[in-house]
């Protein structure tokens, strides 16, 4: 389940074509295209940690409403595209 998770993950962010994610709107992206399975935010946020983590996305936080946003890196766009 977490492989497909970072794998919805990799797919919503590549469709925003470069603009940022906000936060909220990702996982309710991913849990959309996650379907049938009904991950849980935790899992949700657990797979976006690792995507995170290896550098195929990157977050930055607003430093007046707190909200972060994502985007995919350089590293990201490949293997979204390459998971095609």
């Amino acid at each position: 389940m977490k492989l497909k998770l970072k794998r919805s993950i990799l797919a919503v962010l590549n469709a925003c074509d470069g603009v940022p994610a906000p936060e909220i709107a990702l996982l309710s992206a991913v849990r959309v295209y996650a379907q049938p399975e009904q991950p849980s935010e935790s899992d949700i946020l657990d797979a976006l940690r690792d995507v995170e983590h290896k550098r195929y996305a990157v977050a930055v936080t607003d430093d007046l409403t707190n909200e972060r946003t994502w985007t995919l890196t350089a590293k990201g766009v490949h293997k979204a595209r390459e998971g095609r």
